[in-house]
């Protein structure tokens, strides 16, 4: 009998100091199904070996994977494939790929249309067409475009396929075409699906969400209006963009990705995140601010990390020759800065 009460008295107390190590565990900063994703940067050689374990080391579980095509611009109506760098041909595409999977990462493709020769300042975002015959023959050269894709993503297996990004008017316009143009890719194709849209005007007027698995949103949302804002403060900034894209979630019942989001290491960074430092003139080593960055990312992970209708982040954008970046860029990469610990911190906690 004394035997039986020691032995319940034990079981008891595993089971109560088990039970209380359950609650007292910490919980992970981001919730565990989050896309823990960067933008993956295709370079003019082979990847190194040691490239995506080194990614990994920061707790990255996603790459987004880019090759381009090209239009001439937005008003020539058709779509030429070809990346200009080894890691935007098919083949860097499929060796990044492999190297992923062989890694535990995962991987988002996101094919990118690039306007060579802009007119009139137009971007891919402007396309647009004067004639039913022109729509034609750009939606017919589209979709030859993003089919071969489609078709390279059942191949290798990778588990979300974007079918496009930024079309701000070619999806306004054309809807339908949209809609088929899913249907086709899911004859090929039996991964996940997405669209990349742009943060102003366009995200919240996507029609053929429902038809998706996944909401996504190139998220370069204005923060601030002054330099050096606080995170409290970028919090506040960002609470009518959350309320809005809350509301596509919960409206369609789909997660949201941010397909990309990045901040410069500069002065101002949270005021035009969108702008790209080579359109900026005249600056200087005064201008390099690497808290700025910090806070912003610091920020974004706050606002976002908790909620049951997020998906996840994609964060633009990260080079495969880690070792080469350096700490001095102003650019968007985080590596190599202040921001690269914290990135780690939320992605690995």
């Amino acid at each position: 009998m004394l035997q039986f009460l020691i032995l319940s008295f034990l079981i008891f107390t595993f089971k109560f100091s088990l039970a209380n190590d359950l609650v007292n565990e910490p919980k992970p900063l981001l919730k565990n199904e989050i896309h823990r994703g960067v933008c993956w940067v295709g370079e003019r050689q082979m990847l190194p070996n040691y490239s995506i374990p080194k990614a990994k080391e920061f707790g990255v579980e996603w790459l987004s994977i880019t090759p381009f095509g090209w239009m001439q611009n937005h008003k020539t109506p058709e779509v030429h494939s070809g990346g200009y760098l080894w890691g935007e041909t098919d083949e860097g595409l499929i060796v990044t790929t492999r190297e992923a999977h062989k890694n535990g990462v995962k991987v988002l493709l996101k094919p990118h249309l690039w306007i060579t020769q802009p007119l009139e300042n137009g971007w891919r975002g402007e396309i647009n067409f004067e004639t039913e015959a022109e729509w034609k023959k750009w939606e017919n050269s589209y979709k030859k475009f993003i089919l071969h894709f489609a078709e390279i993503a059942e191949e290798e297996g990778i588990e979300i396929l974007c079918i496009g990004t930024e079309f701000t008017n070619p999806v306004k316009v054309r809807p339908q075409y949209w809609r088929n143009l899913i249907k086709r890719i899911r004859e090929i194709y039996s991964g996940k699906l997405t669209y990349a849209a742009n943060w102003y005007d366009e995200y919240e007027k996507v029609v053929f969400w429902d038809d998706l698995d996944f909401i996504g949103i190139q998220a370069y949302f204005p923060l601030s209006e002054k330099n050096n804002p606080s995170i409290q403060e970028l919090n506040e900034g960002w609470q009518p963009h959350k309320k809005s894209v809350q509301e596509i979630a919960e409206k369609f019942g789909k997660k949201v990705l941010f397909t990309e989001i990045g901040y410069k290491s500069l002065k101002g960074t949270a005021i035009e995140p969108w702008v790209w430092p080579e359109q900026l003139n005249n600056l200087t080593a005064n201008d390099l601010d690497f808290s700025e960055q910090e806070n912003a990312y610091e920020s974004l992970f706050q606002t976002f990390g908790q909620e049951d209708w997020f998906g996840g982040f994609y964060i633009w954008k990260w080079y495969p020759s880690h070792n080469s970046i350096s700490s001095s860029n102003i650019g968007f990469t985080p590596q190599n800065k202040p921001a690269e610990k914290l990135l780690k911190k939320w992605y690995t906690k």
